[in-house]
């Protein structure tokens, strides 16, 4: 077999003994042109290669920034396949490079493997545990142990053992119990297949998946080692403490309780359980990760199935008086410098789940830690343990309704304990609490405490100004997540009206239950007759950004469905109709915003996608100075480009294998036969116009040159842009000649295929094109990036170009000034059309961002264009 690296030393061979008639001054035999064109093929072949792993590289690099400015969700494993796609296609360029310029540029190679060094650690992940403990105790445990056990157990190991605050014992199983069960049961692959499929927006098609999984497990016996630990484990707690009745069976989900993804009531958990059954409430507990509202919870947060397992916390079951949450900094209210307890009577249930009212109460900071504000609900019931097992809600009794849930002493106590709490992380901290019988406090759980952005800070500092005429629909409530949005009511009582909750509408309920979840990536406000901001809900609608008033009580059923509202959550105000004055420009929520996969991608991309290599004159224009994969692709595009088809002594092939254009006149354009470009061999240095046999040559010619080009636009440069502007205006730029800020642009040409290499001062392009009978074989990508004048004008010189890419049928996607357009899969004329369209766009074009200089300017352009472009494809021209 035949290497490219003898077949390209052949090629030198022929090249080195006829070096006498590179100056034309000899004819070349019949044999040695054949080689030398064979040589020439097969590195073309290795350039095309190059340049389709450049696209793809590029492509994804669009995918992944789009990704993260936009409002799409997307998991670990999306980042992890777009960066192998990048650095897969980076490495193909390499390869070619070094076969198409062998020994010139070896750094590339050693900073590749650089830059790869330094973007695999952000998508390592903890692998899954092929072994290790079943089962830790709290005694062991700190934050340090979230991979084994999940964020709540782990939290509550670090405030009991380093911090020495009040938290129960118990022990916690941990996630490589979980995935034990999972593959000895078979239903780890199955679960991660039916999963893959899932899209958070069909909410039909995810309840029907999640359930089927759910019974699956249910169903499912534990592995015989997870049965005897857990029994090992609950008789050395009950040993330890003592404890004689039931217990409390908790989620710790892995990524559960973390910045930006706390799954507030997103998992199940079993209270009063007897330790008789502890097996099947872990099976329980463990079958909730599949829980549609997990299951949709987790994919906003772009986490895939394997990046999650349900660790399970087990603690005795305590007999609270009191319970509730308590945030360490008010999260609705920045002017406050209060902590913020909720409290009911009885389970703390009662404020998480939000279906009962609950007393507020705003604690000082600081010791003597001074009541300063109090709210105290009228609690007709309130949740209980059950005889034998579970919760049950009972009527409190009449005398005890309207007093509050604690003493002003209990509530400086545990207003201190959360200074402690907060001390220790750090950072503001939601933490659930209960009161037992003795008065003294328990902490079963700490998570960080999502705060309000900037915007929403500013909203909130700023009274509303109504309208005259406004009519106030309902005014009351707590605002539960800041911020002001506008829709449909749609009220949802059952589960099923859920399925058809559309985009944009504003979610009314009786009460603010964690089910309601899946559907708050689709709201523009929620509003609850109960609940208040210390419960799940409320939780995960503040991490999406979701205005929220709760607590409204009958208020909320008097609103009917399809009534146009403003929902004021500041305020407390829900209005008729649009009210536009409260709202802010619409913008698209980024889901991912704040999350963990956000933070990788962002972290992977400062890798990847910055460009630092941007001019090839400069002397830092070097293969050792590449930062970043796009500097790889940029050098390796570049540089390929002079190698195959740069002049003088050492060219890597003799020049009249690259004739230049001629059309009345010699052109300042080179064309390339990559195979079976030309109707005739052309005699000397020239290649008349009409001696190519390429249809999409020829249709992307008609586009560029039908309407002569007038030269730049008329500009007014001041200052700094005046330099730019100078060298954009200068006559050099005039296709028919050279200047030094031109290059040679070249057609690389088949009768099928056409690549158009193009640069015009500060103006890239690159087009190519497969257009033939086969219409699923044909494409047309186009790509754009440049100009002389300031981002905002480039943005709008892009944009513009997009619209009117996107009018004629190509997929756009704009990367601040950069632009990729695609169109495929349609019959030869659709084809040769679009080139026609990207002919005239890649020649008119040109120094536009330097007049782009207002909306007026901007539609003063589209509207030539569209007349110009109208002329060209109307203009009876056969290829």
């Amino acid at each position: 077999m035949t290497s490219p690296d003898s077949a390209l030393a052949r090629a030198w061979a022929v090249i080195a003994t006829t070096a006498r008639r590179l100056s034309g001054s000899a004819p070349y035999s019949s044999a040695e042109e054949e080689s030398l064109r064979a040589s020439f093929r097969e590195a073309c072949g290795r350039f095309k290669r190059l340049i389709s792993a450049n696209n793809k590289a590029l492509e994804a690099m669009s995918h992944m920034e789009q990704a993260l400015e936009g409002t799409a969700p997307y998991d670990l494993s999306y980042v992890r396949t777009q960066s192998t796609r990048i650095v897969s296609s980076v490495y193909q360029m390499i390869e070619a490079m070094e076969t198409i310029a062998p020994g010139r540029y070896g750094a590339l190679r050693e900073r590749f493997e650089a830059i790869r060094a330094e973007i695999s650690p952000h998508l390592e992940t903890t692998p899954e545990p092929a072994d290790g403990p079943l089962v830790l105790p709290f005694s062991s445990l700190g934050c340090e142990h979230a991979p084994q056990v999940g964020g709540k157990a782990a939290n509550l190991g670090e405030l009991r053992n380093k911090a020495n605050l009040p938290v129960p014992d118990g022990f916690a199983v941990t996630a490589h119990g979980f995935w034990a069960f999972m593959r000895h049961s078979g239903l780890d692959e199955e679960a991660d297949r039916q999963l893959r499929l899932a899209d958070p927006d069909r909410l039909d098609n995810l309840y029907a998946m999640c359930s089927r999984i759910q019974q699956q497990i249910i169903r499912s016996p534990l592995p015989d080692e997870l049965v005897q630990a857990l029994t090992r484990a609950e008789a050395e707690l009950r040993e330890r403490t003592g404890y004689t009745g039931n217990l409390a069976v908790r989620s710790s989900a892995l990524g559960e309780d973390m910045p930006g993804q706390a799954f507030a009531g997103q998992y199940r958990s079993l209270l009063n359980v007897p330790s008789e059954t502890l097996a099947e409430a872990w099976r329980e507990v463990a079958a909730s990760k599949y829980g549609a509202e997990a299951v949709a919870y987790r994919l906003r947060c772009g986490l895939s199935d394997r990046d999650t397992a349900v660790s399970v916390a087990v603690m005795p079951m305590l007999g609270s008086v009191a319970g509730g949450v308590l945030y360490t900094r008010d999260p609705v209210d920045v002017r406050s410098e209060a902590i913020i307890i909720h409290a009911v009577q009885g389970l703390p249930r009662g404020v998480v789940d939000g279906r009962l009212p609950t007393d507020r109460f705003a604690v000082q900071r600081t010791a003597p830690f001074a009541i300063v504000e109090r709210h105290v609900a009228f609690k007709k019931e309130r949740y209980v343990t059950a005889p034998g097992e579970g919760v049950a809600k009972v009527d409190s009794p009449p005398e005890e309704a309207a007093l509050p849930s604690l003493t002003d002493e209990q509530l400086q106590q545990l207003a201190a304990l959360a200074e402690r709490v907060e001390q220790h992380y750090g950072t503001p901290q939601d933490v659930e609490w209960a009161m037992l019988p003795d008065t003294s406090f328990m902490l079963l759980q700490s998570r960080p405490l999502t705060m309000p952005s900037a915007d929403a800070i500013a909203r909130r500092l700023t009274p509303p100004t109504l309208p005259e005429g406004t009519v106030v629909l309902v005014q009351g409530g707590e605002t539960a997540s800041p911020g002001t949005g506008a829709g449909p009511i749609v009220q949802i009582r059952k589960q099923a009206e859920a399925l058809a909750f559309p985009e944009g509408g504003v979610l009314v309920v009786p009460y603010a239950a964690p089910r309601w979840a899946p559907l708050l990536s689709r709201a523009s406000a929620v509003i609850a007759g109960t609940g208040s901001s210390a419960g799940h809900l409320a939780n995960v609608a503040r991490e999406f950004g979701v205005p929220a008033l709760f607590g409204t009580g009958w208020k909320a059923d008097s609103l009917e469905t399809g009534t146009l509202v403003t929902v004021d959550a500041d305020a407390g105000l829900v209005l008729e109709g649009r009210v536009e004055s409260l709202l802010t420009a619409p913008k698209p929520r980024n889901v991912m915003q704040g999350t963990s996969v956000h933070a990788t991608l962002k972290q992977v991309l400062s890798h990847i996608a910055p460009l630092s290599l941007t001019d090839p004159d400069c002397p830092d224009f070097r293969a050792v100075n590449c930062k970043t994969m796009h500097d790889i692709t940029r050098f390796c595009h570049q540089k390929a480009v002079e190698e195959m088809f740069r002049d003088g002594k050492d060219a890597r092939f003799p020049k009249h294998l690259a004739r230049q254009l001629y059309h009345g006149r010699p052109l300042q354009f080179w064309v390339v036969d990559l195979d079976d470009a030309f109707r005739s061999p052309p005699a000397g240095k020239l290649i008349p116009l009409e001696n190519i046999a390429s249809p999409p040559m020829h249709a992307l010619w008609h586009g560029m040159m039908h309407i002569p080009w007038q030269g730049p636009p008329p500009v007014h440069a001041r200052g700094f842009l005046s330099v730019l502007a100078e060298s954009a205006l200068d006559p050099g730029f005039e296709p028919s000649s050279a200047s030094i800020y031109s290059m040679k642009n070249y057609f690389l040409v088949s009768s099928r295929f056409c690549t158009l290499q193009s640069r015009f001062g500060y103006h890239f392009c690159t087009v190519e094109t497969l257009a033939g009978d086969v219409d699923a074989e044909n494409f047309a990508a186009f790509r754009f990036k440049g100009g002389a004048a300031d981002a905002d004008r480039r943005l709008m010189r892009v944009r513009l170009i997009a619209d009117i890419l996107e009018e004629n049928n190509f997929r756009v996607q704009v990367i601040r000034d950069s632009l990729a357009a695609r169109m495929e899969g349609l019959p030869l004329e659709h084809m040769l059309r679009a080139l026609q369209v990207l002919g005239y766009l890649a020649m008119h074009t040109r120094q536009l961002d330097m007049v782009m200089s207002s909306p007026e300017a901007v539609q003063h352009y589209r509207d030539k264009i569209a007349t110009e472009l109208q002329e060209v494809l109307g203009s009876h021209t056969t290829f």
